[in-house]
């Protein structure tokens, strides 16, 4: 353990939500939902940024990447990104050429919650706007009660 550093424990999704979450806001999307219902799915992060006004989808998995792949592949109907965020002891296990060619991005946590982005998702070639306008207007009823 590191002097003064608080590890985190990544045993389970729901601790990688918190490091996850303060990322993308330090990255401009303030606004956003945990298990947003999708089709048969619940995308564990949907975010927006106003001043962008693009949204990201992002599936939290601990070491199961191709079942996330698969997630992400869906999210990209309503999403202008999709990504997937895992812890980074698992992200060797990744077929990074596989996620590259379907413009699925990849986030990394380590042990003291510290995200790195290790692979760009690409704007969504099958974005459905109809449901990303759904998505966003949702947020915004969240926001303004």
């Amino acid at each position: 353990m590191l002097m003064g550093v608080n590890m985190i424990d990544l045993s389970n999704e729901a601790s990688l939500l918190p490091p996850v979450l303060a990322y993308i806001k330090r990255k401009g999307f303030n606004m956003h939902a945990f298990e947003l219902h999708f089709y048969k799915r619940s995308v564990d992060i949907y975010a927006f940024s106003k001043n962008s006004y693009r949204t990201i989808a992002i599936e939290l998995k601990l070491h199961k990447w191709q079942k996330a792949f698969e997630q992400a592949l869906i999210y990209q109907l309503c999403a202008d990104e999709a990504y997937i965020a895992m812890p980074k002891k698992f992200t060797n296990r990744v077929d990074f050429e596989l996620l590259m060619k379907h413009g699925v991005g990849l986030i990394s946590v380590n042990e003291i919650g510290r995200c790195r982005r290790l692979i760009d998702a690409r704007q969504s070639s099958v974005l459905r706007i109809g449901y990303k306008n759904e998505h966003i207007d949702f947020l915004q009823r969240q926001i303004n009660g």
